[in-house]
């Protein structure tokens, strides 16, 4: 959609839409913009275009995934946008395109697509960021509540606000994987699939955001986190089985079966790999397969392989079928015809 340009009147005409779960906004105005940033990303911003007013077009989309604000933004032109604080969230700005330079807290980012250390921006203190006219970003806020919660679950004690220094790098080891889950998002916000409208698919991945973050930023409780759990005995892992066996289909994560087993995450996933050798999530994946290889073997079913897959939660079909194969020897869908 081409964003309208010329008089004020027409530029305020400019439509905001709902489409495949994603909430999509283009103005080329600049009052508009700020008005709209300041009410999805849930905090006050002013914008001041730097070159070529007439060129300021703000093209963004967004989702809320659970915990996570998940938008893509871009201004068309060389823009200087600036916040008092980020409201209740802990914030990061991955650059898909151009430069973005962002400040915080006394520190200074420049950030391109290639490389470069990212900030992690904490809910208080100033942020400015100035974009190039060619800079894209994807702009990812964690409840701070959320993301401070679950480090507690993690770590068994009370945890303080979050500082995160020197940010992180987003090409290597743990930030190269919040990197990639960041771009399945992107990817979803740019092109609607209808994955995350799927419960199992966006709880997992706001599962899977809230807790790579944690492990892959740089905050002062880090070093800790990435201590080995504390050994559990046999009792929690089998309330968390019990849990699973109950509801496989249920979209479980780690933290909400050490919910219910009573223990930490970080416990739980020690349990399981001394007494079951697995973790919890692998288990689940077998109960799973499990109940999908009786639902389609079993004598009379009119069952399709989509059908099995699905309602045990398996929503790509590739690779519940190659997981399938390396489990039972043969494909769903030549065990299915047989």
């Amino acid at each position: 959609m081409a964003v309208e340009r010329g008089s004020p009147e027409s530029q305020a005409r400019v439509p905001d839409r709902q489409g495949g779960g994603t909430l999509q906004f283009r103005t080329g105005d600049v009052d508009r913009a700020r008005t709209w940033i300041s009410e999805v990303m849930h905090y006050p911003v002013t914008l001041n275009p730097l070159a070529e007013t007439d060129r300021f077009a703000l093209d963004m989309r967004g989702m809320q995934l659970g915990p996570i604000n998940a938008n893509t933004v871009a201004y068309g032109t060389h823009c200087l946008g600036r916040s008092s604080g980020l409201g209740v969230a802990y914030h990061i700005n991955f650059t898909t395109s151009g430069t973005s330079i962002e400040a915080h807290r006394g520190e200074t980012f420049v950030c391109t697509a290639a490389g470069g250390r990212l900030p992690v921006f904490e809910p208080t203190g100033a942020v400015t960021t100035e974009m190039s006219d060619d800079a894209a970003v994807l702009a990812l806020g964690w409840d701070r509540h959320a993301v401070e919660s679950a480090l507690e679950e993690y770590l068994d004690h009370p945890v303080r606000p979050l500082h995160f220094p020197g940010g992180f790098d987003p090409t290597d080891g743990e930030g190269r994987t919040l990197a990639g889950l960041a771009q399945v998002l992107k990817r979803e916000l740019g092109s609607p699939t209808g994955l995350l409208g799927h419960e199992i698919v966006a709880a997992k991945l706001a599962d899977a955001l809230l807790t790579t973050m944690l492990y892959a930023t740089p905050h002062q409780y880090h070093e800790e986190l990435a201590e080995p759990g504390p050994r559990t005995c046999p009792r929690p892992v089998k309330r968390a089985i019990d849990a699973m066996q109950a509801d496989p289909a249920h979209p479980f994560t780690t933290r909400e079966l050490a919910r219910i087993a009573g223990v930490s995450p970080r416990s739980l996933q020690a349990g399981f790999q001394q007494h079951m050798e697995t973790t919890p999530m692998t288990y689940l994946r077998t109960l799973r397969l499990e109940r999908a290889h009786r639902d389609l073997t079993r004598p009379g079913s009119t069952d399709s392989v989509t059908e099995a897959a699905v309602r045990w939660g398996f929503t790509h079909l590739g690779r519940f079928a190659a997981a399938y194969q390396a489990r039972y020897g043969t494909l769903p869908s030549q065990e299915h015809r047989g």
